[in-house]
């Protein structure tokens, strides 16, 4: 797997250079930071008295990527030090130690700067009525769980869902002779567990 630091081609870099360095000798550059895995609004980054609030993501996948810039240039070889002034709400974001903290400021270390973000997340599932036969197949978006009768009333989605995400649980496959409805089935998750989907299950008529 290729390093998420080799994103930037030589000649996108090549052109950020150019434009920091604005046609003058005065060494200001551009400090630009990489932002991974943002999901939810609210990041707010320092760099010395500098301060830059990063929009919500799309994804809070790790492999997902915003690019920000804080708004005054830094000057050569003054030192990067990336903080995290406010974190969103479920979530940790980090300054990637290599490339945010106590580096020396210079043409392509002001360009390569790192926050890694992590959303927490939370189990779903719920309770089982009326299941007498087997093959009983819930989804959730392609995450599905099979249930059947001998594993008692309760059950509970493999992995889990993304603070803030949507959910959505239907009945992918049906047992034979029965007929089953889910409760409570879509929602936003919140900061914690969801526990609460009912499925009732009654013979066909």
């Amino acid at each position: 797997m290729k390093s998420k630091y080799a994103r930037i081609t030589a000649g996108a870099l090549c052109a950020a250079l150019l434009a920091s360095c604005g046609g003058s000798d005065n060494g200001s550059l551009t400090l630009r930071v990489y932002v991974y895995g943002l999901f939810k609004p609210g990041l707010v980054l320092q760099n010395g008295d500098q301060t830059v609030t990063v929009p919500a993501g799309s994804s809070p996948a790790a492999t997902s990527v915003q690019e920000v810039y804080f708004p005054n240039l830094i000057a050569q070889d003054s030192t990067i030090d990336i903080k995290v002034k406010t974190n969103p709400i479920a979530t940790t974001c980090t300054p990637d130690p290599a490339t945010a903290t106590n580096v020396k400021a210079n043409y392509y270390s002001a360009l390569q700067v790192v926050v890694n973000c992590a959303t927490a997340s939370y189990k779903l599932g719920g309770s089982v009525t009326g299941l007498t036969r087997d093959q009983l197949v819930l989804t959730n978006g392609g995450n599905n769980v099979t249930i059947r009768p001998e594993t008692g009333s309760s059950f509970v989605f493999p992995g889990t869902v993304y603070d803030g995400l949507n959910y959505g649980v239907t009945v992918l496959a049906q047992p034979e002779g029965l007929t089953c409805t889910v409760q409570n089935g879509v929602g936003t998750m919140p900061s914690g567990d969801v526990m609460n989907l009912a499925v009732s299950c009654v013979p066909k008529t």
